[in-house]
């Protein structure tokens, strides 16, 4: 098969050209390749779902030429970062240990010949079938049978299929200059609602409304709290949205008019909340701790009904959405460790925990319903993207649908099922030094973010999203500027160094498991997996610290650095747990109560007694050269989570010389949040991560 009539690759949302010798990527813009990259890409498209081995493809690709492995390991990495891959994540190439390599995305082939043959088959038959008409009736209805065969044969085995999105084609509605997300439709179409300037999750915005397609925008709240699910009420005149109060005691759901006026309280512990009825209502809501369950009622909450509790105490279904044919209930939920995981798909009738739907890997923070119910469409977040997948109901193959180095946040489907509205762009994370001489920037690529800042404050650690999307440890130097890459063949969850930078604990995910891990900081000896299903793991002593998840609850651990002595430090279930101190001698946790959520707790773990630093959200943890107790105290009159952080002074030993709160005299208060905040041995001098959102909602057509 010659050049012109050789045929074009489409999978995955790329386009390979085999005339133009080009790959084009989501909404069809020319991905930078190599030559040699582009002819092993061809080759394995060629042969998807065949195991091509080394050898074959090397002479493929250098035909003629010897070459080192070396030469087709890079072409692969380099077409591994082009198509997103990550570590661990082979939608497209699948290595085959001892064998070779194998292409297992989907690929529809796209003759160039299609069209002529299918306006050549068609004109013979026309032709033909006239010739015929005026002698024998019936030949006629047998050419046009025939050529109704005809188109069909070429339709599905030639005709270019379309992918179910395309970039080119996505319409913006919103134009703000920093962030719109969480947007939901009027039930009539023509109202738009939206969050501004926040997340989508507990976020510091606030509610805006304009009329589409180019009305003006409205602001319709004015929250002190977190703010988060707006919905529409049936008839469209009020939006009801999710405000989470300073410390987290109270979730309610309020109600504002379209127009503008005065917000009031629909419903007490109640978030998430979307109208099924004229006066129905699925929401979540707290039964014990933070156990967060699916119930219906009525909008004054009267005939409540359970529909779903997830089995962990600890867990929390934030996010449900009922089929149209009101038999099923989509749920977006965290689970025990309170990290998001596959969507659930349960009965609406209750009475049984349901099953998961969507891909396997990643976190579902989204979904929602096609108007017929026959598709399932959610977003999924991996690593450091999130993208708009569908399924069909109720037990297809998931499919991704958005590609690309932006994010999708959010998912509804218009009332005609032919588009859909999602929240498109990304949020640049970068990290920032205060000291004497004021503000500099650290790093200057998005992805940079959760410091750790060593004593003398000359080095500082931090996660770091990189192109081919894996969350990586990195560590800069302050005085020379040198970036280094740490433990590169590790996805990184969370981390910690202890005081003498000799060592890094980490968490990883592995198949849905959290897992805890020991690496030397100088690189010689390769990194020690310490526990099978934990996280959160931090230094104290010459130990590490970390929470296991349960399956109803969780607690406290601890463990040597060889993975012996695995014990359990403290006696009740926790929530979460925050630091250790220096010596090991206290831990900071977030401990269930009654009547709320949770209260930050010190415990001393000499004789185990308990102090509240405060009840609700008090992040918590040692700096990190013990001097310090860093306490989130949030902002007054502003509690939202650009709060503040208490630097109290702890001495020589790791306990404060009084309690916490009120806070002593000689504290030093930080402008900003405590989980974004990294202090060595002086609290003026620190490092923190500011986030820059950019964000717009746009209408997404579906094919």
């Amino acid at each position: 098969m010659d050049e012109i009539s050789a045929p074009d690759y489409e999978f995955g949302g790329f386009r390979l050209d085999t005339r133009q010798q080009r790959l084009l990527g989501p909404g069809g813009a020319s991905v930078d390749l190599p030559s040699r990259a582009f002819s092993t890409l061809h080759y394995l498209v060629e042969r998807s779902g065949q195991v091509v081995g080394k050898s074959e493809l090397m002479s493929a690709v250098w035909p003629h030429t010897v070459v080192a492995e070396n030469n087709l390991n890079q072409s692969i990495a380099q077409l591994r970062k082009v198509l997103g891959e990550s570590a661990g994540d082979r939608r497209f190439i699948l290595t085959v240990p001892g064998r070779g390599y194998k292409f297992v995305m989907p690929v529809t082939v796209v003759p160039r010949e299609a069209m002529a043959e299918l306006g050549a088959a068609g004109t013979a038959a026309v032709t033909s079938a006239t010739a015929r008409r005026a002698g024998r009736p019936w030949l006629a209805y047998g050419a046009a049978l025939a050529l109704a065969l005809v188109l069909a044969v070429v339709f599905w085995t030639q005709w270019p299929r379309r992918a179910v999105t395309s970039a080119a084609e996505y319409q913006p509605l919103t134009d703000v200059a920093d962030s719109a997300t969480a947007p939901v439709l009027s039930p009539d179409g023509r109202k738009l609602a939206f969050i501004r300037n926040g997340s989508w999750l507990l976020g510091p915005g606030q509610v805006w409304v304009k009329d589409l397609p180019d009305g003006d925008y409205l602001r319709l709240t004015n929250a002190s709290g977190l703010l988060f699910a707006p919905a529409f009420t049936p008839d469209g005149s009020h939006v009801t949205y999710t405000v989470v109060d300073k410390r987290g005691e109270s979730w309610d759901t309020w109600s504002v008019p379209v127009t503008g006026g005065e917000p009031t309280r629909l419903l007490s512990n109640a978030s998430g909340l979307t109208y099924i009825g004229p006066h129905e209502v699925l929401f979540s809501r707290f039964r014990t701790g933070i156990h967060l369950g699916l119930v219906t009622s009525t909008d004054t909450g009267a005939n409540s009904r359970d529909v779903y509790w997830p089995d962990h105490e600890r867990a929390m279904a934030h996010f449900s959405y009922l089929s149209p044919d009101r038999r099923w209930v989509l749920v977006v939920e965290m689970n025990g460790t309170g990290n998001f995981q596959q969507c659930r798909l349960v009965p609406f009738a209750g009475g049984s925990g349901g099953h998961p739907v969507g891909p396997a890997r990643g976190a579902c923070i989204a979904a929602a319903w096609a108007p017929d119910g026959q598709w399932m469409y959610f977003v999924i977040g991996h690593a450091a993207h999130s993208h708009v997948w569908r399924q069909r109901f109720p037990d297809g193959e998931p499919q991704q649908i958005t590609f690309g180095p932006t994010d999708e946040e959010g998912v509804v489907l218009a009332a005609d099922g032919r588009s859909l509205l999602t929240s498109i762009g990304s949020e640049q994370d970068t990290l920032w030094l205060h000291d004497a001489r004021g503000e500099q920037a650290l790093t200057t690529e998005g992805g940079a973010f959760y410091p750790w800042l060593s004593a003398d404050s000359r080095r500082v650690y931090f996660m770091s999203a990189n192109a081919a999307n894996e969350v990586v440890l990195a560590r800069l130097d302050l005085g020379s500027g040198k970036r280094e890459t740490l433990l590169r063949d590790f996805n990184v969850d969370g981390f910690d160094v202890d005081a003498g930078e000799r060592h890094v604990v980490f968490t990883r995910i592995r198949d849905g498991v959290p897992q805890v891990w020991l690496a030397p900081l100088d690189g010689r000896t390769p990194p020690l997996l310490l526990v099978r299903n934990g996280d959160q793991a931090r230094f104290g002593g010459n130990q590490v610290f970390y929470r296991s998840p349960g399956k109803q609850v969780d607690y406290l651990h601890r463990i040597d650095l060889d993975g012996t002595h695995d014990t359990r430090v403290v006696a009740s279930p926790i929530v979460n747990f925050d630091g250790a101190s220096p010596d090991g001698r206290d831990v900071i946790v977030d401990m269930p109560v009654d009547g709320g959520l949770a209260a930050a707790t010190l415990v001393s773990l000499d004789d185990h007694a308990g102090h509240v630093i405060g009840k609700g959200w008090y992040q918590s943890r040692w700096s990190s050269d013990g001097r310090y107790l860093l306490v989130e105290i949030g902002r007054e009159n502003d509690p939202t989570t650009a709060g503040r952080t208490a630097a109290v002074r702890v001495g020589a030993g790791s306990r404060p010389r009084e309690p916490v709160l009120p806070l002593p005299a000689d504290t030093v208060v930080i402008p900003r949040a405590e989980d974004s905040l990294a202090v060595g041995n002086d609290p003026s001098v620190y490092v923190y991560t500011k986030a820059d959102l950019r964000r717009n909602i746009y209408r997404v057509p579906l094919h």
